[in-house]
């Protein structure tokens, strides 16, 4: 599947010709392909709520009998055609989806990765073309006033040894001759059958004039010790930490949007436990945004595209889907009088 996924990013780049658009067009359609099982948990978790009011009812009639009370409950989601996990299941069914397309991106970010370190060993004085977007001039760096646009060595050690050997032989037979004897003075081939070349790449690599003065740094800014970290301020920075700062601000939107996401479903809970999901889905909408700026702190560009872009077009469907379902509900005749029988939290 991963495959699958990095063949359609392929096909769009060569359309877009840019990755960081190809990206935004990827994550489109991703979520154009999975509203309907958005839309059918959105419609799920509306009939809960509007059930809520008659769940509460059940627990504080029998709260003390627990099989009386399932059985009830049991008779409450049959009557009304709906079931606890209506608007779970289709949110579950998107994870493995989800988690293949992330996959797909990391093999793509890998792969792009591995072949600029290549091209900075075939014209060690040249800095490549880098796959800019926007203000960000590699998209598969993050974001940041703090990061290089070349990745530093330790995130090319924990680049699959697979993927080196893969983009090496993808290469030209005169652009790999190129590598091997910038790296050992002489032609052939490099043994991918340990990690030690990876580390052999990366000490040639550190020795290109090109690489060097990508990794330069402001003067006086440095390993700048702030409280439990350090950092340091490139000359050639890679970003303006527009797309965290994004991230946070779209997930804040998200959580507003989706409150009942944020924190727990409605459930026939007691009002401890009612007050206790509260304060759990108010921490969570906290945690979420921050949640948000560190993933796309440390990741590429390219996956707080794909983040942002992802808030903003279910914001937007969301939106749609609300009005859509609010205007379907107003053609219920009942529909009134269940959300005021949800409001008032008992049932009349």
């Amino acid at each position: 599947m991963n495959a699958f996924f990095v063949s359609i990013l392929n096909a769009i780049h060569s359309v877009v010709n840019n990755y960081g658009w190809t990206i935004v067009v990827f994550t489109v359609l991703i979520r154009l392909v999975l509203m309907p099982l958005d839309y059918k948990s959105r419609k799920g978790m509306r009939k809960m709520t509007a059930l809520s009011a008659k769940q509460a009812e059940l627990q504080r009639k029998y709260g003390n009998d627990k099989e009386k009370l399932n059985r009830k409950l049991g008779e409450l989601y049959k009557k009304e055609g709906v079931t606890p996990m209506s608007g779970c299941v289709p949110m579950l069914i998107q994870w493995p989806i989800l988690i293949i397309m992330f996959g797909a991106m990391r093999e793509m970010t890998n792969t792009q990765t591995v072949n600029q370190v290549f091209q900075y060993l075939i014209h060690p004085d040249v800095v490549p073309a880098m796959d800019s977007w926007l203000w960000i001039k590699n998209v598969w760096q993050p974001d940041s006033l703090f990061q290089s646009v070349v990745p530093s060595a330790r995130n090319l050690q924990i680049i699959d040894l697979n993927v080196w050997r893969t983009v090496f032989e993808g290469l030209a037979p005169e652009a790999q001759n190129a590598i091997t004897s910038f790296i050992n003075g002489s032609g052939g081939t490099l043994d991918f059958a340990s990690k030690d070349t990876i580390q052999v790449i990366i000490n040639a690599l550190s020795t290109t004039e090109a690489y060097k003065s990508c990794m330069a740094t402001v003067p006086g800014w440095t390993n700048v010790q702030a409280l439990f970290f350090s950092f340091s301020v490139y000359q050639q920075w890679n970003g303006l930490l527009l797309l965290p700062a994004l991230a946070a601000g779209t997930q804040i939107l998200m959580n507003k949007l989706n409150p009942s996401q944020a924190g727990a479903a409605p459930t026939a809970a007691s009002s401890d436990q009612q007050q206790q999901q509260a304060s759990t889905g108010k921490i969570m909408m906290i945690i979420f945004p921050l949640m948000s700026v560190y993933f796309c702190l440390i990741s590429n560009a390219g996956f707080a595209i794909y983040w942002v872009t992802s808030n903003i077009v279910m914001g937007i469907m969301t939106v749609a889907m609300n009005n859509y379902l609010e205007k379907k509900d107003a053609q219920d005749p009942n529909w009134d009088k269940k959300k005021r029988v949800s409001s008032e939290g008992s049932v009349k």
